[in-house]
């Protein structure tokens, strides 16, 4: 289930959770795709905890927490 808000330059976002894969020691992450400006880099923060963790971020956190996360991500590579 992904999310969509605002960001303080009134651009849209798209929130959405995504896992590592089953096994692997890799963090679950919140990414975020602009949806107002496709140029703009994909980013993401890693969320102690599995995917449905990240997916309880997603959906339970307010719109300014989604914005505390982005101001916080960094450039998926």
């Amino acid at each position: 289930m992904s999310r969509t808000f605002n960001d303080d330059e009134l651009q849209t976002w798209e929130a959405f959770a995504t896992g590592g894969r089953f096994g692997l020691a890799v963090r679950a992450k919140v990414v975020f795709q602009c949806v107002s400006d496709q140029a703009r880099p994909v980013r993401f923060v890693e969320v102690v905890g599995d995917e449905a963790d990240a997916e309880a971020l997603v959906h339970d956190s307010r719109e300014d927490r989604l914005r505390q996360l982005l101001r916080e991500s960094k450039i998926l590579e």
